[in-house]
């Protein structure tokens, strides 16, 4: 409906966004079943929306073309597992008997009770640091958006923390965990520099974002230009064909790691914001992954008793704030069973 190639560079805000997933969503529960009356209102109620701003129709095309990117529906990948499923199972075993089934339970739920308990203080060291560190800003289930001295705005994804430090000639950001948006105020005299465990990004003004894990760091620019530069932890490390620094424009993107600096690429806009406007983006992503972003979110614990379960993938879009809805949607279309032991503790099994 829509030319994806023809959007503004600049993202459509939140309130726009949902909108969007409303109208995309209405126009795909309806099915050929849908009186035509009923459709040709339907049709004609979201031309209308679609007029009254050119943003609409851009915010639209951006769902339309994430929506595009989640070409296997999940409804196929609930009939292939469960087609593997019945591959698996003898001839003569119509079901697992009660006894047999409840005793992995329990034992998993015992064990998941005393790692949720052993596990309780792990993040607890940002939260008591950011309670006597004013330079140090930390969130741990909800996005966060903070106001630097110099004008800049970062916002941060659950679980995520820098420290901030910043001086008469520069302006840095220590990347302690997460991901991270940067939009930078230009200051010419002042570079702006995020350090991270492989290496630093400078930037003048521009607008960024960046995402660690444990192997490596995700810089994806979407204003202006940045410098990425690499560092060794010690001189062994450092190989002939490992690049120490890259220059990033803007729509590119790089990676850091142990290895060096990555190959310069262009990167899902759409994608990599959704975090920003509340969106989770899953596509063919495994479910152990899907755990561990829903983790992030959640003021709990989710966790998997199956480990076969982990080979299973999860492809959609879903809000940050409503984790409910994914756990239902997993249990709905995958061969998942939910155990809720408690608000804090859920079980798949």
């Amino acid at each position: 409906m829509t030319n994806p190639q023809n959007m503004s560079p600049q993202p459509v805000s939140e309130e726009l966004f949902d909108e969007a997933v409303i109208w995309h969503s209405r126009l795909r529960e309806a099915d050929e079943n849908t009186a035509s009356e009923q459709w040709n209102a339907l049709i004609a109620q979201f031309e209308l929306w679609q007029a009254q701003s050119p943003e609409n129709a851009r915010a639209y095309a951006e769902v339309e073309q994430l929506w595009g990117k989640l070409a296997v529906p999940v409804k196929h990948q609930a009939r292939q597992a469960q087609s593997n499923n019945d591959r698996k199972r003898p001839k003569n075993q119509t079901a697992l008997k009660r006894h047999g089934y409840m005793r992995p339970v329990m034992v998993a739920a015992i064990a998941a009770c005393l790692l949720l308990f052993v596990g309780l203080g792990t993040g607890t060291y940002p939260a008591v640091k950011g309670m006597f560190d004013d330079n140090f800003i930390f969130t741990e289930h909800s996005v966060l958006t903070k106001t630097l001295p110099d004008g800049s705005v970062i916002k941060l994804n659950a679980a995520s923390a820098v420290s901030v430090e910043f001086d008469a000639e520069t302006r840095s950001v220590d990347l302690v965990s997460g991901e991270v948006w940067f939009e930078v105020a230009h200051d010419t005299k002042r570079p702006f520099v995020v350090r991270t465990k492989f290496g630093d990004v400078t930037a003048l003004g521009t607008a960024f974002n960046i995402s660690s894990d444990e192997d490596q760091v995700t810089i994806s620019l979407e204003e202006g230009k940045v410098a990425v530069d690499w560092f060794a932890a010690g001189p062994d490390e450092v190989g002939r064909n490992e690049k120490k620094h890259v220059t990033l424009l803007a729509g590119e993107a790089t990676t850091l790691s142990s290895r060096g600096v990555g190959q310069r690429t262009h990167f899902d806009r759409v994608a990599t914001t959704a975090w920003r406007k509340g969106k989770m983006v899953f596509y063919q992503t495994p479910l152990s992954d899907v755990i561990d972003v829903l983790n992030t979110y959640h003021e709990g614990h989710i966790m998997t008793v199956n480990p076969k379960l982990t080979d299973m993938s999860v492809s959609g879009v879903f809000r940050t704030d409503d984790i409910d809805q994914v756990i239902e949607a997993i249990e709905g279309t995958l061969s998942v069973r939910v155990v809720r032991l408690s608000n804090y503790l859920i079980l798949l099994i």
